[in-house]
């Protein structure tokens, strides 16, 4: 099997959604040797955050000298992303290799599931020293459930999004996330308010398992924008850790992933304050607040495709020199999301506005976009692109442009600002 055929069979069942139970993907595990009961873990939930907390654990865990397996979701640019050993991509005949084997296996297995499996018997034939799973949706229901004993589980946050397979109340959404707490395990989360910390704590009960709310160990310092990094101040010790991030939640992110390190080498491993320090300085995630300048037009990419990424998104964004720059936002997003919460939020801070259409078949359509957003704040400049690219090209008038919304969106941008004949003729 070619890369090529691996790609279109897995893209062929994106819209292959079961939530109808684990029990085909244990079959399928079963058949591959169980790989997911031999490999080490930090299994990682929540509404936003969660692939920021693990790009840090394991850039951590590699500068302690770990050999890490890394599995994310979703992709930005290509789906090898979603699979790495040590940061690196896990290469195209590989990933075919594997896909192969796991859909001989689990022939009715969904794009999800096909992916997770791949994952898991990766990691375990690499021998990897320990692995960090960011978990798909939710947590209870969710195919990277099947780990039975992770070394930790961590909630990054609990808000609203998905609501159509976690509900649409927050206690029931954290009930969903809890679900990744294990018998006699650890869980770290941020210090959640009552509504949602009440079935983190109902589940840790049942199950024997400890859980800590943490409030932020840090506070912001400075910020180099430009370079899209900042340094953190420990609130009691005074010490100073470069990170490789910007953005107000990263504060709560760093925190899990400081804590998660006393866990670690409660289990076993061996992480040293400077491992700390070094992997926060040389963490390396895109779409989160990337800051990319293109022959003098500033262009900041931001994922933010939920109501609470949206907000953290502006509180970011209203600290930060851009918001005097007229920037122009190129927005779009999925017809699962409530966008009309996000546009209202979104509408102080854009002056000026180009809507364009993710390469989705779940895309909102753009002219409807720019008519809810006129009526929002109708002295606005709107403009729309169906074309990507049109609407990046549109947007570089300005000089500062915000790009927002859906992954996939955030993932075309990143390949046509990384291609220097299209990029010079933005």
């Amino acid at each position: 099997m070619t890369f090529e055929e691996a790609s279109k069979i897995l893209l062929g069942r994106q819209n292959f959604v079961k939530k109808d139970g684990l029990a085909r993907v244990y079959a399928a595990l079963k058949v591959l040797g169980d790989p997911h009961e031999k490999i080490r873990t930090v299994h990682v939930t929540g509404t936003n955050g969660k692939g920021s907390v693990c790009a840090l654990f394991d850039s951590v865990l590699r500068a302690a000298g770990y050999k890490t397996g890394l599995f994310v979701s979703p992709h930005l640019v290509a789906l090898t992303e979603r699979i790495k050993i040590n940061g690196v991509e896990i290469n195209e005949a590989d990933f075919a290799d594997l896909l192969a084997e796991v859909f001989k296996a689990g022939p009715d297995l969904s794009f999800f599931e096909l992916l997770t499996c791949m994952a898991f018997l990766y990691f375990e034939r690499a021998k990897t020293d320990i692995a960090v799973i960011e978990v798909g949706i939710g947590g209870r229901f969710d195919t990277t459930n099947v780990l039975a004993r992770p070394e930790l589980s961590v909630i990054t946050s609990v808000d609203y999004d998905h609501k159509k397979y976690l509900g649409d109340s927050l206690a029931g959404i954290a009930g969903q996330k809890a679900g990744i707490i294990k018998l006699g395990g650890v869980c770290l989360a941020p210090d959640l308010t009552a509504q949602a910390r009440g079935p983190v704590l109902l589940e840790a009960r049942e199950k024997n398992a400890r859980v800590r709310f943490l409030a932020p160990a840090f506070e912001i310092a400075a910020c180099d924008w430009p370079r899209g990094r900042m340094r953190l101040r420990h609130k009691k010790t005074g010490e100073e850790l470069e990170l490789g991030l910007v953005g107000s939640a990263q504060v709560s992110n760093a925190t899990l992933v400081l804590e998660g390190t006393a866990v670690l080498n409660g289990a076993g491993f061996k992480i040293s304050r400077e491992a700390v320090a070094e992997g926060f300085a040389r963490v390396d995630w895109s779409g989160r607040f990337q800051v990319l300048d293109r022959g003098g037009v500033v262009y900041i990419l931001d994922g933010a495709h939920n109501p609470e990424a949206v907000r953290s998104f502006v509180d970011t964004f209203s600290r930060s020199p851009f918001k005097d720059l007229g920037a122009v936002f190129v927005m779009g997003f999925l017809n699962d999301k409530d966008h009309l919460a996000m546009l209202r939020t979104l509408a102080p801070y854009a002056a000026r506005v180009v809507f364009t259409r993710p390469l989705s078949e779940r895309a909102l359509d753009p002219h409807a976009l720019a008519d809810e957003f006129s009526r929002l704040r109708p002295e606005a400049e709107i403009e729309v692109q169906e074309d990507i690219e049109a609407a990046l090209s549109a947007g570089s008038r300005a000089g500062t442009v915000v790009v927002l919304g859906s992954f996939y969106l955030i993932g075309s941008a990143l390949s046509i600002l990384k291609n220097p004949r299209i990029t010079g003729e933005l």
